[in-house]
């Protein structure tokens, strides 16, 4: 658990810092032009949302084979990165050929109910481009995953593409540069960055390249290319389930609603980001538990994922909850976030159940069971595809919050309930309901407050309430003895350098 909690700990950080640097973009920067910050999300998330169709699920075996292929008595891996990379290369030529080759087919799919295709075919190139920087990006960060170390990739990646974005919005305004320009800026960005993640694993030694060999007489290729076609399909699933709503936001209601929904999903999105960094870390971790049949460790990683997730979840959920008009008040156009305290409602509650239950995905996805994942994804993207083409134009942008958070919800009971049957394990403790029993109280305390405070001194008030009364009850209730830990590591070294 100690490397997961460093790196874990420092992807964190780092992502907090993308956060003050996404915030003050989103506040201020994005709402002078939501038209081109809808089309930058456009971009992103369709070309997200095409990679296992252009990667044939070769990103997936990354992180689960790895363990088999590095072995003592070979050098390069047995030649494992050589043999994604070939299945990338060959993957994505096919995806190419078959996109123009039923091109038309598609487009006309989607005009025959009733969403704009042309927002794909306007753009097509610059999406099939930026697909490949991304597949290229991933290949390369997964790797870093394997090596245990995801704080360098995400410098580059997540900070990097925060701090890259709103200048190129800002060169949109005022530069006048044109679309077709802003476009060529995303896809060079992901392209520079795949470039230095690579660099960045021949520095630690952690690209091999190679003959590829059988790792063992036992080994099964057949078996690793059907967990990749299994593993492209969870990814395609993934990726309809929760990058439907703003394809579908822009296809429905165009580019400024999209830009509208996203300036409220990054807000609710900064209290997921732990998640990401254990989820990435405790990957491999997971990985090679079930590799050595350790279920000790996994039960132990899905009970401490849960209890720290939960904690830092609810103090950020609470935070934002408490500030988040005064937040918006200060911003440079309040009007651009439509329903946002609402959509932060929604979306906060869904992504609090899906910290709550934990590394769900990965003791699935890592187990003899994966397959079984498919089908959990499966129902996820077809409940948020249909919720989101009923709700969305019925409620606008609020609408595709509701149906992101049913569909979430629903997701994680069923994983939870299947990994409880099969293995008996269940991310629940004490310190969970005890959270709860911090949340739920405090969140109504809300409502105590005048609402006609000037901004900054609501921000300082409610902010400083919100702090005294849920740290000091976590830390003495001993909910997380890793937070506990990490307070009070924390203040020794502030003791110490004043003295």
């Amino acid at each position: 658990m100690g490397i997961i909690k460093r790196q874990s700990i420092k992807s964190t950080i780092v992502n907090y810092v993308g956060v003050i640097v996404g915030a003050l973009a989103i506040f201020f920067v994005y709402p002078l032009n939501k038209d081109i910050y809808g089309y930058a999300q456009f971009l992103y998330n369709t070309a997200s949302l095409l990679i296992p169709l252009g990667t044939l699920g070769a990103l997936s075996i990354i992180v689960r084979y790895f363990p088999k292929f590095n072995v003592e008595s070979s050098s390069n891996y047995n030649g494992f990165l050589s043999l994604v990379l070939l299945v990338l290369t060959v993957a994505y030529a096919i995806f190419i050929g078959l996109w123009y080759l039923f091109n038309d087919s598609f487009l006309w799919l989607l005009d025959s109910i009733q969403l704009d295709a042309s927002k794909i075919s306007d753009n097509e190139f610059y999406i099939l481009m930026l697909l490949g920087c991304l597949i290229l990006l991933n290949f390369f960060t997964y790797q870093s995953i394997n090596r245990l170390r995801i704080v360098v990739p995400n410098i580059i990646q997540t900070l990097g593409f925060k701090l890259f974005l709103p200048i190129l919005v800002l060169a949109y305004i005022f530069l006048d540069i044109s679309e077709t320009q802003f476009a060529y800026g995303i896809v060079a960005f992901f392209a520079v960055a795949s470039l230095l993640v690579f660099i960045y694993l021949r520095i630690i030694d952690g690209i091999k390249f190679g003959k590829i060999t059988k790792p063992s007489d036992d080994f099964s290729y057949k078996e690793m290319a059907y967990y990749s076609v299994f593993g492209s399909l969870n990814q395609l699933s993934n990726g309809i389930a929760f990058r439907i709503d703003a394809i579908m936001i822009t296809m429905i209601l165009g580019y400024a609603a999209t830009g509208a929904y996203y300036l409220a999903l990054f807000i609710s999105n900064v209290i997921e980001i732990p998640t990401r960094s254990i989820n990435q870390i405790s990957g491999p971790i997971i990985s090679k538990a079930w590799e050595n049949n350790d279920t000790a460790e996994i039960n132990n990683v899905y009970k401490k994922g849960s209890t720290n997730l939960l904690l830092i979840g609810a103090f950020v959920f609470l935070g934002i909850w408490y500030l988040i008009d005064d937040i918006i008040r200060l911003s440079s156009n309040p009007d651009s976030f439509v329903d946002a305290r609402m959509i932060f409602l929604f979306l906060g509650i869904g992504k609090l159940v899906d910290m709550m239950t934990s590394v769900n995905s990965q003791i699935i996805i890592f187990s003899k069971k994966y397959k079984y994942n498919l089908l959990f994804l499966g129902l996820l993207a077809i409940s948020n595809l249909s919720l989101n083409y009923y709700l969305i134009p019925k409620y606008g942008i609020l609408g595709a919050a509701i149906a992101t958070s049913i569909s979430l919800i629903i997701y994680n009971i069923m994983k939870m309930s299947f990994i409880y049957l099969v293995y008996g394990m269940h991310p629940f403790t004490l310190s969970s309901f005890k959270t709860i029993f911090i949340l739920i109280p405090l969140a109504f305390g809300y409502y105590l407050f005048p609402l006609d405070w000037h901004p900054i001194m609501g921000i300082l008030i409610k902010g400083t309430f919100v702090t005294l009364i849920f740290l000091p009850i976590a830390y003495f209730w001993k909910i997380s003895e890793d937070a506990n830990e990490l307070l009070r590591s924390t203040l020794n070294k502030v003791y110490s350098y004043k003295k």
